[in-house]
């Protein structure tokens, strides 16, 4: 009869894999966490910076309109990773701006959108205004 030895080698090669294993795991959790709150700052801070260039139009709500609470509305409570977010907008010229800061420890994200203040039925004007009058010179 022989005698069957039971090998420890599985066992300490497990004891360095199954720790391997769970950092990636975790990795990979952190990685979808910090990407799901960069699109949702993305998406707050373009949707803001377009409302703002809307609003910049309507002849009553110029520069009335308070652009940092409409984005913090946007991001309350949808945030898995940074708790803690600044943000500051400015109207310059034909452009509404918005900045988003977010940081958790040694992590930060910096977010810019900007969008157009367009006003297309000026152009629009402008345009019927040259045709009435080429017509009228022929």
């Amino acid at each position: 009869m022989q005698r069957k030895t039971v090998r420890g080698v599985i066992t300490v090669e497990m004891s360095y894999l199954i720790p391997l294993i769970l950092l990636v795991f975790i990795l990979i959790i952190e990685t979808a966490f910090y990407f799901h709150d960069k699109n949702i700052l993305l998406g707050a801070a373009a949707e803001t910076a377009v409302v703002g260039a809307q609003a910049e139009r309507w002849p009553g709500k110029k520069g009335k309109i308070d652009l940092s609470a409409f984005c913090q509305e946007r991001i309350q409570g949808k945030l898995i990773l940074f708790s803690d977010t600044e943000i500051s907008d400015s109207v310059s010229g034909d452009w509404v701006r918005i900045e988003i800061a977010a940081a958790k420890g040694k992590r930060k994200l910096h977010i810019v959108q900007k969008a157009a203040i367009v006003e297309p039925e000026k152009k629009i004007r402008r345009k019927r205004i040259c045709f009435r009058q080429n017509m009228n010179q022929n």
